[in-house]
């Protein structure tokens, strides 16, 4: 540990450790997103457990999303990815997001020690815009037209925001 004012900063602490759990509420924020959205898209049956819908995995979702990759988050990322809905940087992207999440939480206190960087924030702000990626197509390109709704002249479809994100922060 050789940058003890990153600890013993009051201020510099605060910050580090609200940067690290941000980053990390953000990543399994998009992680459900990705994994349920897709699996509720193929689910017609489910059972709740308490507050939460566990959607039934069926036939089809096994053979079209789950043979794409032995993980859950990989294969409903691919099958994203052959809807051109994110593209083949945006998935090597969420690799390296994964890989920083998973170092950012089982070594919070070197994290902490070492402070976070600009390609941290990098990191971040990519974060975000996959997950918008997906919520705008999701939302203009299967919630609408199931809904039926017809959409205004005016309609912005880049005006959409992403839903766990913002139901944290406004």
């Amino acid at each position: 540990m050789d940058n003890w004012k990153n600890i013993l900063d009051e201020n510099i602490l605060k910050y580090n450790v609200s940067f690290a759990a941000i980053f990390v509420l953000n990543y399994e924020c998009l992680k459900d997103y990705v994994i349920n959205q897709v699996r509720e898209f193929y689910s017609d049956n489910g059972k709740w457990d308490g507050d939460n819908y566990i959607p039934e995995e069926t036939a089809k979702y096994k053979k079209e999303v789950r043979a794409l990759d032995k993980n859950i988050e990989n294969a409903s990322l691919k099958w994203f990815l052959q809807l051109d809905v994110i593209t083949v940087d945006d998935f090597e992207k969420y690799q390296v997001i994964r890989k920083r999440r998973n170092d950012i939480t089982h070594e919070l206190l070197k994290n902490l020690n070492d402070g976070f960087t600009e390609n941290d924030a990098k990191l971040f702000g990519d974060m975000l815009e996959i997950y918008n990626k997906i919520d705008k197509w999701w939302i203009n390109e299967i919630e609408i037209p199931i809904v039926g709704n017809d959409r205004p002249e005016d309609y912005d479809r880049d005006m959409i925001k992403y839903q766990c994100i913002k139901n944290n922060y406004n």
